[in-house]
């Protein structure tokens, strides 16, 4: 489970596994890029033991996040989840706060569940930090 999440100086946050804050399992990078404006983060392994300054992108995330209308891409650009608003339902409008998450079956979901709250703190207008 992925729960611990931390701000560095370079706009990149580091994801753990569990309350452990060695070994980060993702490297995530806010994107600054003002050409590419659809582009809001990209999400990086590091390498092995040997190579661990050497990042892979493993995910890329594109869309809006203040709509709640994001897609979460693979490094072979397979769509693997999608964040989107909650639709009225009987006259009903939702909040931007109410939004549904969908992810393909063979992903695990706490990944992308990770990525939507990194999201929050990256785009979402909050000062809070999430710690274990």
């Amino acid at each position: 489970m992925i729960e611990w999440f931390r701000l560095s100086l370079t706009e990149s946050w580091l994801v753990y596994d569990g309350e452990t804050t060695v070994n980060p399992r993702f490297s995530v990078t806010k994107n600054v890029n003002f050409l590419n404006t659809k582009s809001l983060a990209h999400v990086s392994t590091t390498g092995s033991p040997k190579n661990r300054y050497k990042k892979n992108v493993a995910y890329e995330i594109e869309g809006s996040y203040s709509q709640r209308s994001c897609v979460v891409y693979d490094d072979r650009r397979r769509r693997i989840a999608e964040l989107k608003r909650k639709e009225a339902v009987r006259g009903v409008v939702f909040g931007g706060d109410v939004f549904r998450l969908v992810v393909e079956p063979e992903i695990d979901s706490t990944v992308p569940m990770a990525l939507v709250v990194l999201l929050d703190q990256m785009f979402g207008g909050h000062s809070r930090k999430f710690t274990s």
